[in-house]
C-alpha cells in the first residue's frame, strides 16, 4: 500500500474520532451559583436562586399559598399563614403548594401516535407512550417513564418533568408538587385543562393532543386575583432526558437552542451542577438523547412567538449505577428555562402559547416541524438529512432497512466512482514510478534537498501528482461521515430486523457469546465487522500494501485492519453493515481499475543527475 494513502486513512481515523470534540462549541463558564441550601439538595434541582426581593408595596398582595379547598386546614391553623408572592419568603405556619396532602390523579391525552399521560401533582407530564412504529407497529414503546427504553425514567424527581414550575423553595410559585385541579369542560376531546389557584392568583395549564403527531399544544396562563401581584422568577422544565441504555451512560444528552440562529449548549456532567447560559429570545430549546428528544417550542400557534427567557439551565442529576461493579453512572440531564419576575394587576394575564414535543428523532418529522436542527447543527448535517431521505425513500420499496442501507451504499459508491477511479490510478503510477524513487533515495541518501528536487522533476516527467490518491479520498469524507453520523443515530434502525441473527440494527450483531475467557471475560462474537476486516486486507493487497519494503510502512499495512477491527467491533449493526459493503463495493471498483490498467511496472535507472 502506498504511504500516502496509508497516511490519509490513518488522518481520516483521528479526524472520526476527534471530529465531535473539534466543532463542539467551547463551554460557556457557568455562572456563580450560591452554596446550595438544604432544599435545594433534596429538590433535585441544584438551580440557582434568583434574587428577587424587591420593595414592599402596601397595595401589593401576599399571596396565600393554601388552596380554596383546605378550609379544614385552614381552620386548624390560628396564625395567619400568608406568603408574599414578591420574594417567596414564608412566616411560620406557612403552607407552600407541595405541603398539601391530595390525591394525585392522572389523565391520558391519546391519538394514533402517542399517548400523554399528565398529572394533578405540579400539572406535569409524568409518561409518554409510542403507540406506533414503522420498524415494529406490533410494539408500544414507552419513551417517557420507562427504564429499559428511557427518555425519562421512573426515578425522576417530579420538578424534573416536562413542563413542572419551579422557584425558589417556598416561593408561592414553587408549583411543581403543588395541586392542579381538572377544570375540562365536558365532552372535550383530546383537551385538558388543569388549575392550581390561591388568594393571589391562579395558574392554568390547557393541553390540547392534535390527531396525529408527538406535538402537545400547552397555553400557560398565570393570572391575578387581586389589585397588584408581584409574580417571582421561575423556572419552566423543559423535560429531563436519561440515556436508551445503559451503554449509553455517559455523553448521550445533546441541548439545542434556536434563539434566532442554532447552537449546542454546554452539557452539566456532575451531580446536582446546573450550568446557567444566557438567552434572551428562546424560540425552542431541545433536550435529547441518541432516539429520543424533548422541544419545548415558544413560537405559539403561528410559529412567529418567542419567549423573553433570563437563561437556559442544564442539570446533571445522578440516578443509579447501571453496573455497581464499574461503577458506571446513570444522570438525568435536564434543561429548564428561567423566567424574570412579573407584576400583574387584577384581571390581568400573563399568557404563554407553547408546543412540547415528546418523540423519535425521526428527520422528515422534525424537518417539517422545523426542528432539523436537533439532528445538529454542523455543516454536515443537512447531507445527513438528505441520506436519511433517501434511505426511507428506498425503504418505502425494499421494506428492510438492511437492504436499503445496502442499496444506498451502493448507489454512494456508484456516484463516487469517478473520484475512486482517479485515486486508484494515481496510486498505481505512484507503484509504477517506486522503482525510480527508491534509486533516487539511494543515491542522494546524504543530500534531503537535492532528493526532494529531483523526485518532483521525476513526477513531473511521468505526469505524476503524488496527492492524486489522497485528495479524490478527501473529497469524499463529508459524504461517509455524514452516513456514518446518519446511521449511528438513526432511530428507524432501532429494533429494525435485517436476516438472520441481526434482528437490531442499532445494535451489534452479536452471533453468540463466548462465557468465559481469561483476562477478558465473556467476549460477544461478531460477525460484520470480522467481515469489513478480511475485505480491508484483500484490498491492501489489490493496492500493493503486501509488497511494501519499507519496516514502518508495512507495519502499517498490517496493522491498520486489525485497528478498524477494535474500533468497529462494538458499533451498531446497521453502521458495519454501511461500512461492510462500502469496503466491498470499494474492493470491486478496485478490481475493475486493476484489470483496465496494462502499463508495466517501471524498471530502467533514471537519467537524473
Amino acid at each position: 500500500m502506498d504511504k500516502r494513502h496509508l497516511a490519509f486513512w490513518a488522518i481520516c481515523l483521528a479526524i472520526l474520532l476527534v471530529w465531535g470534540l473539534l466543532f463542539r462549541p467551547s463551554p460557556k463558564p457557568a455562572q456563580e451559583n450560591p452554596t446550595p441550601t438544604e432544599q435545594a439538595e433534596t429538590s433535585g434541582q441544584g438551580e440557582q436562586p434568583a434574587d428577587t426581593t424587591t420593595d414592599e408595596q402596601p397595595d401589593t398582595i401576599t399571596a396565600d399559598t393554601t388552596t380554596p379547598d383546605t378550609e379544614a386546614a385552614e381552620s386548624t391553623e390560628p396564625t395567619e399563614a400568608t406568603a408574599t408572592a414578591e420574594t417567596g419568603e414564608t412566616t411560620e405556619g406557612d403552607e407552600t403548594p407541595e405541603a398539601i396532602a391530595f390525591e394525585e390523579q392522572t389523565f391520558e391525552l391519546a391519538n394514533p401516535f402517542a399517548t400523554f399521560q399528565i398529572s394533578t401533582k405540579g400539572g406535569v407530564v409524568r409518561q409518554v407512550t409510542m403507540e406506533t412504529k414503522v420498524t415494529s407497529p406490533d410494539h408500544t414503546i414507552t419513551i417517557h417513564g420507562d427504564e429499559k427504553y428511557a427518555f425519562c425514567d421512573d426515578d425522576l424527581p417530579p420538578r424534573m418533568l416536562p413542563l413542572a414550575i419551579n422557584a425558589e423553595a417556598g416561593s408561592a410559585l414553587d408549583l411543581a408538587e403543588a395541586e392542579f385541579k381538572n377544570v375540562t369542560p365536558a365532552g372535550a376531546d383530546r383537551h385538558l385543562v388543569l388549575r392550581h389557584e390561591n388568594k393571589a392568583f391562579a395558574v392554568t395549564k390547557e393541553f390540547t393532543l392534535p390527531e396525529e403527531g408527538y406535538r402537545l399544544q400547552v397555553t400557560l396562563t398565570f393570572e391575578a386575583k387581586t389589585d397588584k401581584v408581584s409574580l417571582p422568577a421561575f423556572q419552566l422544565q423543559v423535560a429531563a432526558v436519561t440515556p436508551v441504555d445503559a451503554k449509553h451512560a455517559k455523553g448521550d444528552t445533546v441541548i439545542t437552542v434556536n434563539t434566532g440562529g442554532y447552537h449546542k449548549l454546554t452539557v452539566a456532567t456532575e451531580k446536582k451542577s446546573p450550568i446557567a447560559q444566557s438567552a434572551q429570545v428562546l424560540r425552542w430549546a431541545a433536550v435529547s438523547n441518541r432516539y429520543f428528544t424533548a422541544v419545548l417550542d415558544a413560537r405559539g400557534p403561528e410559529q412567529n412567538g418567542e419567549i423573553q427567557a433570563k437563561e437556559l439551565i442544564s442539570t446533571a442529576l445522578f440516578l443509579r449505577y447501571a453496573d455497581e461493579e464499574k461503577k458506571q453512572k446513570i444522570f438525568a440531564d435536564g434543561l429548564s428555562v428561567a423566567m424574570d419576575e412579573s407584576t400583574l394587576t387584577k384581571g390581568q394575564a400573563r399568557t404563554f402559547e407553547l408546543a412540547l414535543y415528546v418523540g423519535p428523532k425521526e428527520h422528515s418529522r422534525l424537518r417539517e416541524l422545523g426542528y432539523s436542527k436537533v439532528m445538529g447543527t454542523s455543516f454536515l448535517a443537512p447531507i445527513s438529512g438528505a441520506l436519511m431521505a433517501v434511505l426511507n425513500f428506498i425503504y418505502g420499496f425494499i421494506p428492510n432497512y438492511g437492504v436499503a442501507i445496502i442499496l444506498l451504499t451502493a448507489l454512494i459508491k456508484l456516484l463516487l466512482f469517478p473520484l475512486d477511479r482517479r485515486s486508484f490510478k494515481s496510486m498505481k503510477e505512484m507503484q509504477r514510478i517506486q522503482p525510480l524513487i527508491k534509486q533516487l533515495q539511494e543515491k542522494f541518501k546524504d543530500d534531503k534537498q537535492k532528493l526532494q528536487i529531483e523526485q518532483m522533476k521525476l513526477f513531473r516527467e511521468h505526469k505524476v501528482n503524488p496527492l492524486g490518491g489522497c485528495l479524490p479520498m478527501l473529497l469524499q469524507f463529508p459524504v461517509l461521515y455524514a452516513m456514518f453520523t446518519m446511521l449511528r443515530g438513526a432511530i428507524e434502525l432501532w429494533r429494525a430486523p435485517f436476516v438472520g441473527h441481526i434482528t437490531d440494527l442499532s445494535q451489534p450483531d452479536t452471533l453468540f457469546t463466548i462465557p468465559s475467557l481469561p483476562l477478558i471475560g465473556s467476549l460477544p462474537v461478531h460477525i460484520l465487522p470480522v467481515l469489513m476486516t478480511v475485505f480491508t486486507i484483500l484490498s491492501q493487497r489489490i493496492r500493493g500494501g503486501a509488497q511494501a519494503t519499507d519496516p514502518q510502512q508495512k507495519m502499517m499495512s498490517q496493522m491498520m485492519p486489525i485497528l478498524f477491527l477494535f474500533i468497529f467491533y462494538s458499533f451498531p449493526a446497521g453502521l458495519n453493515l454501511y461500512w461492510l459493503f462500502s469496503t466491498v463495493f470499494g474492493f470491486g471498483a478496485q478490481l475493475v481499475v486493476q484489470r483496465g490498467d496494462n502499463k508495466p511496472q517501471l524498471t530502467g535507472k533514471t537519467n537524473h543527475k
